[in-house]
């Protein structure tokens, strides 16, 4: 039988979840509604699924909590929010998740994104050693790791660097050089005096200009044929 930990913080909408759960045979392994007894209960228990909404108490909320789920534990993640506007839907589009549920749900949506969010797992392939890493910022006065691959750039901002995921971006009171050091050079490079970019999120680029998805950065002069190499391009 599957264990779920449930993340939610409305106590009569988790003993529903819960309820519906147990009645679709899966286990329900503890309800939590923080992420520091969800990281202490996950310390000392197995579970197969963590069930998890956005909005939870405390002052870490669910995405990075996801983020921190995903630096200590193989596990699927399935979000749970009642927020459907597109802006909202694409901060959470990431691989730190199988799965998102609109709330309210019914029996069915909550059935099929718990089957779907463990399905997604089991066949998700490994992921590359070098993109197993992550590189710990802290935000909000606690410590959060950011995983190398979630990582799309890094913003030269003063004496701070903004780092920005497909999620959220983090304000890091360090220059931008101090990342060169901490991040896999086969993985990230120096575009611009400003930007540091991972190569595995470039969508493409010109002489002049650099893309990842929608977002464009300018390049430094005479970069062009360093990235070709870089990215392997024939």
């Amino acid at each position: 039988m599957k264990k779920i930990l449930i993340v939610e913080d409305e106590e009569e909408l988790a003993s529903n979840i819960a309820e519906i759960l147990t009645g679709l045979e899966y286990q329900v392994a503890a309800i939590v509604d923080n992420a520091y007894s969800a990281l202490e209960y996950l310390e000392g228990n197995l579970v197969d699924l963590v069930l998890m909404d956005i909005l939870i108490k405390g002052d870490v909320d669910g995405i990075d909590l996801a983020y921190k789920i995903r630096e200590k534990y193989d596990l699927p993640i399935v979000f749970s929010t009642a927020y459907s506007g597109t802006e909202f839907l694409e901060r959470i589009s990431s691989d730190i998740h199988e799965g998102y549920l609109l709330k309210p749900f019914t029996l069915d949506s909550l059935k099929a994104a718990v089957f779907f969010g463990l399905k997604r797992h089991s066949e998700r392939p490994a992921r590359p050693e070098k993109s197993r890493g992550s590189l710990k910022v802290m935000d909000k006065g606690f410590l959060v790791p950011i995983p190398f691959n979630e990582i799309l750039y890094l913003k030269a901002d003063g004496l701070y660097t903004k780092v920005f995921t497909k999620v959220k971006s983090y304000l890091v009171r360090d220059i931008l050089k101090g990342f060169e050091d901490k991040l896999p050079e086969e993985q990230f490079i120096r575009v611009h005096k400003s930007f540091l970019v991972n190569v595995n999120h470039v969508s493409s680029f010109n002489a002049k200009k650099i893309n990842l998805g929608e977002v464009s950065l300018p390049i430094r002069r005479g970069l062009y044929k360093e990235l070709i190499e870089k990215l392997q391009v024939e």
